[in-house]
This record gives C-alpha cells, sequence and structure tokens, in this order.
C-alpha cells in the first residue's frame, strides 16, 4: 500500500520552512495531488480504469509525477466518489459524470459569488486583486 506523497519542502525540512514564516500544510491543501492513482482507487474502492475514464472524460485533470504517474487531490477524489455514489444508484456514467461536472461548475460560480460580494461590502479594499 503507498502513502500519500509529500515531497520535501523547497528550501529544507518543515521545520525550517515554518521557521521562515507562515506556511500552509499540504496535508490541509485540498488541491495538493497527494495521492497515487493505486491508492486514489483503493480508498474510493474502484479500480484504477475507473479514475482514467473519469480522467479521459475530462472530469478529472490529475497532475503528473515527474516520472509520468497520476497524482489526485482530495477535492478530485471528492469528485470521484460522488460520480461513484451515483453509479451505485444505477445512474449511467454519462449522466453521472456530467451531474458532478456541472455540481462543481455550480458551486466554483458560488465561491466565486462569495467573494464578489465580499470585495463590493469592503471598498477599502478597492484596488486589491480578486483570485480568479
Amino acid at each position: 500500500m503507498t502513502d500519500p506523497v509529500d515531497p520535501p519542502h523547497p528550501g529544507g525540512d518543515i521545520a525550517g520552512a515554518q521557521a521562515a514564516g507562515p506556511v500552509t500544510s499540504r496535508l490541509d491543501d485540498v488541491e495538493f495531488p497527494a495521492y497515487t492513482m493505486g491508492r486514489a482507487a483503493e480508498l474510493l474502492d474502484v479500480q484504477p480504469a475507473f479514475l482514467r475514464s473519469l480522467d479521459i472524460a475530462g472530469l478529472l485533470a490529475p497532475e503528473r509525477s515527474p516520472g509520468g504517474q497520476r497524482r489526485y487531490s482530495r477535492a478530485e477524489l471528492d469528485l470521484a466518489a460522488r460520480v461513484r455514489a451515483l453509479l451505485d444508484e444505477n445512474m449511467p456514467l454519462a449522466a453521472a459524470i456530467r451531474i458532478v461536472a456541472l455540481e462543481h461548475q455550480l458551486a466554483r460560480a458560488q465561491h466565486r459569488i462569495v467573494e464578489l460580494e465580499h470585495h463590493d461590502a469592503h471598498p477599502g479594499l478597492a484596488g486589491t486583486e480578486l483570485p480568479t
């Protein structure tokens, strides 16, 4: 069984990085590509081919290790788990992928609206760049 990948921090170990300033732990970052395909498949109780099919469909876009292996984030595993749940309810794969993609798009849009509303509510922040 493979453990999540946590490459070394640039410039030294974690303690050294924390001493240099505030550091967000990669373990807390849901977008950090920490899981190999085998580990991700094991966690989701699926075959690696299932994850490849979600890649091919464009729902997941795992990063690649220097050796070319797919690396999945927790956010991507959440999307794959949602597809799996819909399949378990006898939803066709294409429909499940479309539903999850639309849910994800809606969640991102709602998050963006909150950011814009917060920015508008604080005019003193005018000129600060909003994340895209």
